[in-house]
């Protein structure tokens, strides 16, 4: 076989080129899996965080346009279905908040949050033995999910069985320990229960969470004024006021009004 020399400089170059597309191609595939590997991370959960602070804060308008905007991107994402169907219970939304339970047994027919939205439904319905059958059905499925405690405990301290729900809210916190809302309800049964300073104890820790919460210095107001600390108890329900007025939380107003009064005629407080 004859080579011809003058042809070499050619090949060479057109093996130079020949590499130079090869590890363009290895590069670009490098570069597509890595963005692969980000996609892998999932959903920016910063909305959720802002619209669970603004839920225990009581702004559940707030809560409600941060989840809708999260859920715009991620309509199938089962965990922020069931938060919004708290806001919407919370909201008396009760329609809707069965909408979403029927959304998440659509995704997967296995899930016990749908049991837990449901039993919320019939505990706001006044439903208790429904809502305590389906909770429970929840947590045999799943006994780390933390509302259906909440539940069971709020419905045992509605009935007066104060120590039970103490219990089962105990249980609801140890799942969530940061969970403002749980420690506002289980401070309640614990006021309940005539445990002034174990409630203090739990509305302290909710205050260092976040100060904004007109439940919690709703309590505290309570607390201080069984505890004959007539000035704090003062300071926390002129708060609670504030805060509820801000949200336009019309029952809550009210009856933050009527504790106010009752601190000033007990203490005699001069306004």
């Amino acid at each position: 076989m004859l080579f011809s020399f003058t042809n070499g400089p050619v090949i060479k170059s057109q093996f130079f080129k020949f590499w130079v597309v090869i590890l363009l191609s290895v590069f670009f595939l490098v570069s597509c899996g890595s963005d692969e590997g980000e996609k892998d991370e999932g959903p920016d959960r910063a909305k959720m965080a802002d619209a669970k602070k603004a839920f225990d804060e009581e702004n559940y308008d707030k809560a409600k346009s941060a989840a809708e905007y999260f859920l715009a991107q991620y309509p199938k994402d089962v965990e922020a279905l069931y938060f919004y169907a708290q806001v919407l219970i919370a909201t008396n939304q009760l329609l809707k908040a069965r909408e979403k339970a029927t959304e998440i047994l659509e995704i997967d027919p296995t899930l016990p949050e749908a049991n837990a939205i449901l039993g919320e439904v019939h505990y706001r319905r006044k439903e208790f033995p429904e809502a305590v059958r389906l909770s429970r059905e929840a947590l045999k499925k799943n006994p780390k999910l933390q509302v259906p405690y909440r539940v069971i405990g709020e419905i045992y301290l509605r009935q007066g069985k104060v120590k039970e729900s103490i219990k089962v809210l105990l249980e609801a916190h140890r799942l969530a320990p940061d969970d403002v809302e749980t420690m506002k309800k289980l401070s309640a049964a614990l006021i309940k229960d005539k445990n002034y300073k174990e409630a203090k104890k739990y509305l302290d820790r909710a205050m260092e969470l976040d100060d904004h919460v007109p439940g919690v210095h709703y309590n505290l107001a309570v607390v201080y004024a069984n505890q004959d600390n007539g000035p704090k108890a003062m300071e926390h329900v002129d708060l609670a006021l504030k805060y509820y007025m801000d949200l336009d939380t019309f029952f809550w107003v009210g009856k933050a009004r009527d504790t106010r009064r009752l601190i000033i005629r007990k203490y005699k407080i001069k306004e």
